[in-house]
């Protein structure tokens, strides 16, 4: 199966096959996330193999109880390390520089100042694992697997169940399995719903260009 073909492959499935993965295809997954990029070549995500019939029950209840993701043979616990705090950054720090061009020096500056230092990195550093997490899922696809991203999840409370320490937090699921359902077929907007060449023109006309409250009226 090539990459385009995986992609295209790729859909969401929240109904798992009782089949065990095999462990190469395991190893091949991490490998992939392990090749993943990240700013500055960071390397912050961390990812647990979750095959414990115990865990997966605690972490699907902590997920809003959705007993599905317990069903997966597998769950990667996608998780971040939560150093490197904006709070704890000197004026100079390349990285506070960014995040002030980006978000603004008042946003930046009041997230300082949030009292809630883990909150505030967890937020931060929310996307970290994401990239290599999506390169387990096609993977996952080029065997024929499938998979599902959970963000509905205690964050605390799953990373507690996985007694990560202080510095970790869990900030997504993973379930992967041999798919036991066959996905509706999905409507996806045409190309032109959100795309724009060089400038983005007030005369576009498409979904893109209007607000989402107005677009229905």
């Amino acid at each position: 199966m090539t990459l385009f073909e995986a992609i295209k492959a790729r859909r969401s499935v929240r109904k798992f096959k009782n089949t065990a993965i095999p462990d190469y295809i395991i190893v091949q997954m991490l490998e992939s996330a392990r090749l993943a990029p990240s700013p500055g070549n960071s390397q912050g995500h961390v990812f647990g193999v979750i095959r414990d019939e115990i865990l997966k029950q605690k972490l699907a209840e902590v997920a809003g109880g959705q007993s599905w993701i317990a069903t997966a043979p597998v769950i990667f616990a996608c998780c971040s390390r939560l150093d490197n705090d904006i709070a704890e950054l000197s004026e100079d720090d390349f990285s506070l520089r960014v995040n002030h061009l980006r978000f603004g020096e008042s946003f930046i500056d009041f997230m300082k100042n949030y009292p809630d230092g883990r909150s505030r990195t967890k937020l931060f550093r929310n996307s970290t694992p994401l990239i290599p997490a999506e390169h387990i899922f096609l993977t996952a696809v080029s065997h024929g697997l499938s998979a599902c991203f959970v963000g509905y999840l205690d964050v605390d409370k799953a990373s507690d169940i996985l007694k990560l320490p202080e510095h970790l937090a869990c900030l997504y699921l993973l379930p992967v399995g041999f798919a036991d359902e066959e996905p509706i077929p999905k409507t996806l907007k045409p190309i032109e719903d959100f795309l724009f060449y060089d400038y983005f023109y007030k005369e576009n006309t498409s979904c893109l260009s209007q607000p989402r409250n107005l677009r229905n009226q």
